[in-house]
């Protein structure tokens, strides 16, 4: 009894010790300029345990003690690490980093696609303290400059050469222009590096030379910067999103009570791991704290996503809703043996109920709609046993914990089913814009509210409905029309692969319509074919597109999300076929 009773004594001391430096380190970050975060709200966070104590790190030391010699990280060509490997070659990476000189506190540029070596780094990272730098692989000069030279990268990780792109070579270049970057780590490198000549290292090497070494550093705590995410398509530079271990593991946890996520679960990542749906909601949900395993796929290819769906029995996939439609008019569906989906969940955009009825049906899964922000995660979000109706048109409820509240252009709340700007405020929310104070203003309340910029409204039951961002509204002389509802309708043609409707400019209204279409497989699309099928389903002449623009394809962020600013400025510089 004795010494059972020390022994609680001891472990309480020692949670009192962590509880004390997670705070501590946590106001490191009040009074910055590029930080919402104030010392009352740490402080209610750490009490009431809406921020735990532990890390990702803590999650990845359990799994492998735990599970061993189960599968954490499955690349699309099969290979696979275990959860003790996964570990010990991200000891291995932070040993590394550690024997080069680096401190907790650096930043270390990393631009790589869906690999096992995207894991390896940001956990082998967060051991020592230093701060993975998420880059989109489309991303080139321009972008990457920015980023780096913002962050004051140390260290860039790239890959030798990537879909026909020399990325090793564009390292080298962006290294002769900023004097603060000094080390390229080369992923699955095509040629031998001399060990470490002209700073330019090996990824494996370095991997392999830190196996077994002592990391004599502090263990992280849960209000360390983990990592640095930049926010992509919606402004003309990107925003350096600020995520501790604290906010993302309290949405994580809250995502694996919602919905039942087990270790048994597999996950089929489909959308790029610099993203936050990939990062944060499968492999940081569902893998580290859920426990489960993940399937790399590279870039979105349909095939090979239910190719991968039928190899490894994937049970959960995310995405967003151009890759639904993809999979549920591939013959594949049909064609391979899917009877392990359980569960899928996208966001971006709503996606037509015939698309998840058709999946639904097909499939007999699960189907969910999440919304959120590099900010935050997702702050809504619809549960497995809300009907189609719901999935299909709102972004669901606010999930435990968080706040909500919509509001008008002055910040009073509106009523239900009126109109106004989302606004979001938890333990879930990012501490700010990193070394960028400028964009504080624009987003963050000084009462810790995210502004998001997206006009929603509040249904009866609780859900939400987002009807667009205040750029895409197209106000037609005083008349509004949300570009999705009409979106919706176009979607029933079997003509239309894509449609997306923006704002052009026009002398007398103000704005009218212009929708872009990509027609599916030989089919002939018009102007009045798309406004016969809105007149026969109902809609308001005054929402009808009046304008018809037909491509190839649309332009699209890194992370799959349609670029509708890009579209807006064509119309705009009436840089049109005519």
């Amino acid at each position: 009894m004795v010494k059972e009773a020390v022994t609680r004594f001891v472990a309480r001391n020692e949670l009192g010790r962590r509880h004390e430096a997670t705070f501590e380190k946590a106001k490191e970050l009040v009074g910055r300029p590029d930080s919402h975060l104030s010392e009352d709200r740490i402080k209610a966070y750490l009490d009431s345990g809406a921020w735990s104590l532990d890390t990702f790190v803590d999650l990845l030391e359990q799994h492998a003690r735990t599970r061993p010699s189960d599968p954490a990280v499955v690349d699309q060509s099969g290979n696979a690490i275990t959860w003790s490997q996964l570990l010990e070659r991200s000891q291995a990476f932070g040993a590394g980093l550690l024997d080069l000189g680096y401190h907790a506190g650096d930043c270390l540029g990393v631009q790589l696609p869906n690999w096992s070596e995207f894991a390896i780094t940001v956990l082998g990272s967060a051991y020592i303290g230093v701060r993975p730098v998420f880059i989109h692989i489309p991303y080139r000069s321009y972008e990457m400059s920015y980023i780096l030279e913002l962050t004051g990268a140390r260290g860039l990780l790239l890959p030798s050469t990537y879909r026909n792109m020399d990325h090793l070579g564009l390292g080298m270049e962006l290294r002769e222009r900023l004097p603060l970057l000094s080390d390229l780590f080369v992923v699955r490198g095509e040629q031998q590096l001399s060990a470490g000549r002209n700073r330019m290292f090996d990824f494996d090497e370095i991997v392999q030379a830190g196996m077994g070494a002592e990391l004599n550093v502090a263990p992280p705590l849960s209000t360390d910067l983990f990592v640095l995410m930049f926010t992509s398509g919606t402004t003309n530079r990107p925003k350096g999103v600020m995520h501790l271990h604290a906010n993302l593991l309290t949405a994580c946890r809250n995502y694996v009570d919602a919905y039942g996520l087990l270790p048994e679960d597999r996950w089929l990542i489909v959308t790029p791991l610099t993203h936050l749906t990939a990062f944060g909601i499968a492999f940081l949900g569902g893998s580290l704290a859920g426990g489960s395993a993940v399937t790399l796929l590279e870039a979105w290819d349909v095939d090979k996503a239910l190719e991968l769906i039928e190899r490894d029995r994937i049970t959960h996939f995310v995405g967003a809703p151009p890759m639904l439609i993809d999979m549920a008019r591939s013959p594949g569906l049909k064609e391979r043996d899917l009877s392990s989906l359980r569960f899928m969940m996208y966001a971006g955009a709503p996606c037509p109920i015939e698309i998840l009825r058709k999946l639904h049906d097909q499939l007999g899964c699960k189907l969910a709609v999440f919304y959120g922000w590099t900010e935050g995660l997702a702050h809504t979000y619809s549960g497995l046993d809300d009907p189609l109706e719901i999935t299909s048109v709102t972004i669901g409820r606010t999930g435990k914990g968080w706040e909500t509240k919509v509001v008008d252009d002055e910040g009073n709340e509106v009523r239900e089913g009126e109109r106004g700007e989302f606004w979001g405020r938890g333990p879930n929310l990012s501490p700010g814009y990193y070394r960028q104070p400028q964009f504080m203003a624009e987003r963050f309340h000084p009462e810790g509210w995210f502004m998001s910029g997206d006009v929603v409204t509040k249904n009866k039951d609780g859900t939400f409905t987002f009807v667009a961002r205040k750029d895409d509204e197209i106000n037609r002389g005083g008349q509004k029309v949300d570009p999705r509802e009409v979106e919706e309708l176009l979607y029933e043609l079997p003509e239309v692969s894509n449609a997306v409707v923006v704002a052009m400019p026009d002398a007398r209204l103000g704005q009218r319509g212009c929708v872009f279409v990509v027609p599916s497989p030989g089919a002939n699309v018009t102007l009045e074919l798309l406004n016969s099928h809105l007149e026969k389903r109902g809609l308001a002449k005054y929402k009808w597109p009046e304008r018809l623009e037909v491509v190839d394809s649309l332009p699209m962020t890194p992370t799959g999300k349609i670029m509708r600013y890009a579209l807006r400025d064509i119309v705009s510089q009436g840089d049109l076929s005519g």
